[in-house]
């Protein structure tokens, strides 16, 4: 019997061995919901030692849960798992954009990778995915507080502030991002900022005019949570993180217009 017969919403997370991304499947497990998790990572081995680990853990779900390999560096990956999509006739319901990266202090190169993963790669990603995504889908894209427009270099936070930014303007704002990091004056690594102020962009401007108006998306902030990235000295347990992104995948699947395309943070929405 076709998996999506049993399972009523099919629910990708990406990097989701660990961390915040971990979290959220633990309590999508934890549900009273059934639902059909892909767990992805771009580490085989690790993602299915998490999926291993949440089995073990997790025997009172009514949830199916699978691993994939996705690395979202690489297109032949995300081709991969479109094509098992296909294969398994399954379609996407909700999209988690959570992989991501942050260098605390970083070189050129580093700096690069960073939008590379953060940004560029969530947006190939998406993308690629909507042929497959349902009439009815989420897409919710993990960013930071350290993504509002208050945190970014003045010029950067010039551009992404102008109404109805294109999807070429980002593009190139991207694409020359380090022009808009010489005005850079947080204490944080400054293309990690700029990363999630793009991600937070392109959820607003553009993911929300590519969508079908029966679908949404959304863009939030976790909080500053105990992960690998965040450090021990955070103050919210790693599983505070995954609040807000369950229960955006738990509403109800219509439209909410007051929440699409908008930032959250603790289930509320909050300015730009």
């Amino acid at each position: 019997m076709d998996v999506q017969s049993i399972h009523q919403r099919t629910i990708i997370v990406t990097g989701a061995n660990k961390g915040i991304g971990y979290a959220i499947v633990e309590k999508l497990l934890q549900s009273a919901n059934s639902y059909n998790i892909i767990l992805t990572s771009r580490d085989p081995n690790l993602g299915q030692e998490a999926v291993k680990k949440l089995g073990s853990t997790q025997t009172q779900t009514s949830s199916l849960l699978t691993y994939h390999q996705l690395d979202v560096n690489d297109d032949k990956s995300i081709q991969g798992l479109i094509d098992w999509l296909n294969k398994d006739k399954l379609r996407v319901d909700v999209l988690v954009n959570n992989a991501g990266v942050m260098i605390p202090v970083a070189n050129l190169e580093q700096r690069r990778k960073t939008i590379q993963t953060n940004y560029t790669s969530l947006v190939n990603l998406t993308e690629k995915l909507l042929p497959v995504l349902t009439e009815d889908a989420k897409i919710i894209n993990i960013s930071s507080i350290l993504g509002s427009f208050s945190c970014i270099s003045p010029s950067l936070k010039k551009e992404l502030e102008k109404p109805n930014l294109t999807e070429k303007e980002l593009q190139q704002i991207a694409a020359n991002i380090e022009d808009y990091l010489k005005d850079f004056k947080g204490s944080f690594e400054g293309s990690y900022c700029a990363s999630k102020a793009l991600v937070n962009a392109y959820t607003r401007w553009v993911l929300t005019q590519k969508l079908k108006p029966t679908q949404q998306c959304f863009s939030l902030a976790p909080g500053w949570c105990q992960t690998e990235l965040g450090g021990k000295e955070a103050p919210l347990p790693v599983e505070a993180g995954a609040d807000t992104p369950v229960y955006l995948i738990e509403l109800p699947f219509k439209n909410h217009p007051e929440l699409n395309g908008m930032f959250l943070e603790k289930r509320q929405v909050i300015p730009f």
